[in-house]
């Protein structure tokens, strides 16, 4: 059965509406929509704006502010400069507690420059006796007992008093071997008087002119002197060997003066350089000295006994000619490849609300070749020296500000940023 609803699509009615022409409103509706958006995407490309890249800035200048850092903390115990003085580099600006008397460090750190590892100034430099070192004693007092031993060794000098002695003794068997030279060549003499006798004897006995008796004596005679010739030449013998054996002896004692001065000297150039990195790392962890020459301006310390944490920022040292100012972003890799020289910042200074002040505008001089260990660029910028905001006002400089920038990269049309998305999809899958 068939609904009472049904349409006829074949009744007049309809086939009035479906052959009848569309409206010219309809007609004129659609052209005027595919104008606008034609003129929308040609007036797109022509319309440009670029984008902007953001990172935290340092105002600063070429020679910026140097700052002392506490290493430490505790309390001040000395001041030796005034806020607004003058300094040099090397200057001492002020001691944390600590156990150490400053003067005693200062003035062994002095005598230890003027120290050096020869015999003469071993033996003629004097340290002080009881000085309060504080982390330091224990390295001086290793020192002082390297110097020591090494100064006893060259005041005693045992090594060369035994050599000395040695020398001598063989002196005197060089003298002794000498005359048993001496006495063999006289003994050799009287050797050939004694075979001229025994040989008379002998030929006088066997002629039956002398008794047996006396041709004995001559021939003991001879084996006497021979017999004493014999223990010359054991004396002559043994004094060579004596002497042989002293010139070995004085060679040993050399070596052993030799290395025994290298190991008291090693020992003393050890306990030197022990001292001095002591030194050093208690300079390092309790006083403020001055990095460089100018201004002294205090931070959150102005006088003794206050307190201080490791880290905290207490003392800078501004320098009296600092230099163009200019300014220091750090820039995150994230868009980075888009930031080149030339290029606008705007740069929003904290402490001065930028609706109330404005804003200083500067431009990008150059951008560094790599990152940092935070994987960030750092990027320097040009700034008016008298930093006069966009609103014409001049902001008070003492150093450092810190702010936001605004980096306006290349600019790009409209046209150009919807169309990207279906640039690189064609790059990519095409």
């Amino acid at each position: 059965m068939e609904p009472e609803n049904d349409i006829e699509l074949r009744s007049e009615e309809v086939q009035e509406i479906l052959t009848r022409p569309p409206h010219a409103l309809v007609r004129w509706g659609i052209t005027v929509f595919f104008g606008v958006l034609a003129v929308v995407f040609i007036g797109g490309c022509f319309f440009q704006y670029p984008d902007v890249v953001d990172a935290t800035v340092t105002v600063t200048t070429e020679r910026p502010p140097v700052w002392m850092v506490a290493r430490g903390s505790g309390k001040i115990k000395e001041v030796f400069h005034q806020d607004r003085d003058s300094v040099y580099t090397g200057d001492l600006i002020a001691v944390l507690e600590n156990p150490a008397r400053t003067a005693d460090v200062r003035k062994l750190k002095r005598l230890l420059q003027a120290f050096s590892l020869t015999d003469s100034c071993v033996q003629e430099v004097r340290f002080p006796d009881k000085p309060a070192l504080g982390s330091v004693q224990s390295a001086y007092a290793a020192f002082l007992r390297s110097l020591t031993d090494y100064r006893n060794y060259l005041e005693l000098n045992l090594y060369d008093r035994q050599i000395k002695a040695t020398e001598q003794e063989l002196e005197e068997y060089g003298r002794y071997i000498t005359h048993l030279e001496r006495q063999i060549v006289l003994d050799g003499k009287q050797t050939e008087i004694a075979e001229t006798i025994h040989r008379r004897e002998k030929k006088l006995h066997e002629d039956g002119l002398t008794a047996q008796a006396e041709y004995e004596e001559a021939q003991q005679a001879l084996l006497a002197k021979r017999q004493t010739t014999e223990q010359l030449m054991t004396s002559l013998s043994n004094a060579r060997i004596r002497q042989a054996q002293l010139r070995q002896t004085i060679l040993q004692t050399r070596m052993e003066q030799a290395r025994e001065a290298n190991t008291l000297r090693t020992a003393l150039q050890s306990a030197f350089n022990d001292l001095k990195t002591g030194i050093s790392d208690w300079e390092l962890a309790y006083l403020f000295v001055s990095p460089a020459a100018g201004i002294l301006s205090y931070n959150d310390v102005w006088q003794k006994n206050q307190n201080v944490n490791s880290g905290d920022k207490v003392f800078s040292v501004v320098a009296k000619d600092m230099g163009a100012i200019i300014g220091k972003i750090k820039l995150p890799v994230e868009g980075s490849g888009k930031v080149k020289a030339g290029q606008r910042v705007n740069i929003s200074v904290a402490g001065y609300p930028y609706m109330e002040f404005g804003f200083l505008t500067g431009t990008v001089q150059s951008v560094s070749l790599l990152a940092d260990e935070e994987s960030m660029y750092t990027v320097t910028v040009s700034l008016p020296q008298d930093l006069r905001t966009s609103y014409g006002k001049s902001l008070h400089f003492g150093g450092e500000l810190a702010g936001t920038a605004q980096v306006l990269t290349d600019e790009r049309s409209v046209t150009a940023r919807l169309l990207s998305p279906l640039r690189y999809v064609w790059e990519k899958y095409r």
